[in-house]
């Protein structure tokens, strides 16, 4: 009679657990269909104050360079960017391919600096070597598998530029 009991309830609980995920997945899909269409107002800011973007990046060759792509085509004036890569301790072809990227013609005027960095520390101390070199007014950083959405930057701009 126990094990009826346990069988019983452990299908229930099963089919609670599949009902459940279903209306999830029809909530998001419903929600998605909605939204998809939707496009970003995006209105010139008053002012774009420089940015420094930087991307410790270990062992990534796989992502670096689409993440370096997408952040290269940022909806922010390039002039107003500076792009810091860094190739931390890897023993892969992550550097190479940030230069593949870095070197195309249509980047050849962006500030971009590929540094292949062999201290210590990890992300901690990329990000402590970037600060001293950094010459935006404002610090970004992204992750190497990060893939920015092209709004990004200038949503994070307008929001901060309107809390100050």
């Amino acid at each position: 009679m126990v094990i009826k009991v346990v069988l019983m309830l452990t299908l229930v609980t099963i089919w609670i657990g599949l009902l459940t995920s279903l209306i999830n997945l029809f909530g998001a899909t419903k929600f998605w269909l909605k939204h998809a269409n939707e496009r970003a107002h995006v209105t010139p800011l008053p002012t774009y104050p420089t940015v420094t973007i930087v991307v410790p990046a270990h062992n990534e060759e796989l992502v670096i360079s689409q993440t370096t792509q997408a952040i290269l085509n940022l909806n922010y004036p390039p002039a107003q960017v500076e792009v810091l890569l860094y190739a931390d301790n890897c023993s892969d072809q992550t550097a190479a391919m940030m230069h593949q990227v870095v070197d195309r013609p249509e980047y050849a005027k962006r500030r971009i600096q590929v540094i292949e960095r062999t201290g210590t520390g990890g992300k901690a101390g990329v990000l402590n070597d970037a600060l001293k070199i950094a010459q935006g007014e404002y610090l970004a950083v992204y992750d190497a598998d990060a893939m920015p959405e092209e709004h990004a930057l200038y949503f994070l701009i307008k929001q901060t530029c309107r809390l100050s």
